[in-house]
């Protein structure tokens, strides 16, 4: 292959027939198997548990939910038209959710194939860029499946885990085209999907590629293809149609968006609160024993004197360090932006590890052991992360679907919020998809409610502490279930 590639030490060394590197290969690749059928298997007994709360995960449901009565063509939340992401996973999970009874698992079927996917991806490209090292490929896959940044998010109904494995698929197919240039069309196809998924993050790694390549005195003259402009200006084309579509035939606007989605998002009064290296923060503790590890890893296996890298490595460090770099400078204050590069981080910490693996016995002990404790603290870790986002909300979901009851054409659904929300009520979009409701809701503070108060007829949810102040807006209101602090209530036209 087209490449630059170093055998094994340890194969120099002692010099082994082929048949036992043959053997230690698939040695390898078996518990690679066995590392992806446990993190199945207990991912997929995971995920069924507990009720929607998370307010991303239950826009992923709401937004779906209402494709099945609005339409696939344009996502909408709360029966209102919605540009801020695009429909993939919406239409995806628009199948399973009529089809499912457990409605927790039609949200989160879906990220948990995206992550097993992610797994069968990045052990494709460790098997590519590191050929000569197969235990290499379980290790990796370990590294992954215990980091909290990767299999909580793979359990819970987020976009975040289909961006991840569009853009690996697009670093996998990146390495292919080194000897093939026609798998750059694979990368044109991943910055298509991803940008449908959530936003061209593929496509953003795919030109981080080409300018690594370009720096390269040996990789320029394989860039002098036809296959490559092909892909580009066809990934291109194909991750304008949506935009389009939403502009030319369902009025979104553009500037709107960019100001809504990233000026304000990135402002003060959202992101811009955190502190500015709060992606490296977060690395170094939601990220558990191998988060900030993995970035001081891709430092390490970059300059590092002592072993000369092959160019996949490089690459995969360098693009690595850009995202990372990228996402603090432009202000999105959050480690969940660099989860796409997730799987890359686990394995330059991993072929880390596995130098030191190689060496001498007293080294391959100590790496040993402190190999066992990181993947172990980081599979508690990630086991508490999941266990602790479970709440229990029976109270509150019982109110939402008493609402859903009460809806008819022309009554209003009100309801009582706090100022900051969260601080009473969970979000619109709980009320919206456990409910079922078939029409929109609206929040008002209780300052809204007492200054310009909706006319009935109306239906609403809120605390105990704030139904007085419903009582005083509206003599006739009537209680219609009580559960906990919450109130469901309703006011008929007098």
């Amino acid at each position: 292959m087209s490449r630059i590639e170093f055998a094994d030490p340890l194969t120099e060394q002692i010099g082994e027939p082929q048949y036992l590197i043959r053997t230690r290969r698939k040695w390898a690749i078996a518990a690679a198997a066995a590392v992806f059928l446990c993190v199945l298997g207990w991912l997929a007994f995971e995920i069924p548990k507990g009720t929607l709360t998370h307010t991303d995960e239950l826009l992923t449901a709401e937004r779906s939910r209402e494709m099945l009565s609005t339409g696939p063509w344009v996502v909408h939340y709360n029966f209102q038209r919605s540009f801020e992401k695009p429909p993939l996973q919406y239409w995806l999970t628009s199948l399973t959710l009529p089809r499912l009874q457990n409605r927790t698992l039609a949200v989160r079927v879906w990220p948990l194939l995206y992550g097993c996917l992610t797994l069968i991806a990045l052990g494709w490209l460790v098997f590519l860029v590191e050929p000569n090292r197969p235990w290499l490929i379980p290790l990796s896959l370990a590294m992954l499946a215990s980091s909290p940044l990767f299999s909580p998010e793979a359990s819970r109904g987020f976009l975040d885990i289909g961006l991840t494995f569009f853009t690996i698929s697009a670093i996998l197919f990146a390495q292919l085209a080194r000897n093939r240039p026609v798998w750059w069309l694979g990368v044109a196809a991943a910055c298509w999907l991803g940008s449908l998924q959530k936003f061209p993050m593929p496509f953003l790694v795919a030109l981080l590629i080409i300018v690594v390549r370009l720096t390269s005195c040996d990789e320029r003259p394989k860039l002098r293809n036809g296959w490559l402009v092909t892909s580009m200006l066809l990934a291109l084309a194909t991750m304008a149609i949506w935009p389009l579509i939403q502009i030319t035939k369902y009025g979104m606007s553009p500037g709107r968006l960019f100001h809504h989605e990233v000026v304000v998002w990135t402002g003060p009064a959202n992101l811009g609160v955190r502190p500015y290296l709060a992606v490296l923060y977060g690395l170094s503790t939601l990220g558990g024993a191998c988060g900030l590890l993995s970035f001081l890893a891709a430092f390490v296996v970059l300059f590092s004197k002592k072993e000369r890298i092959s160019a996949g490595v490089r690459e995969i460090a360098i693009i690595s360090l850009a995202v990372i770099g990228l996402t603090v400078v432009s202000n999105f204050r959050g480690v969940r932006y660099i989860v796409p590069i997730i799987p890359c981080l686990c394995f330059l910490l991993a072929l880390l590890f596995h130098r030191f693996l190689e060496r001498g016995p007293v080294i391959l002990f100590r790496t040993t052991i402190l190999l066992i404790v990181v993947l172990s603290a980081d599979f508690v870790h990630s086991t508490i992360t999941i266990n602790h986002r479970r709440k229990d909300v029976a109270d509150e979901k019982l109110i939402a679907e008493k609402l859903g009851t009460l809806q008819e054409p022309g009554t209003k659904t009100t309801l009582i919020k706090a100022d900051k929300p969260g601080g009473d009520l969970l979000w619109d979009s709980f009320y919206l998809f456990h409910g079922n409701l078939r029409f929109p809701v609206q929040a008002y503070t209780v300052d809204e409610i007492r200054s310009d108060p909706p006319k009935p007829p109306l239906i609403g949810a809120c605390v105990s502490r704030d139904f007085p102040v419903i009582q005083n807006v509206y003599p006739n209101v009537q209680v219609e279930l009580v559960r906990a602090q919450f109130i469901c209530w309703q006011v008929n036209t007098p």
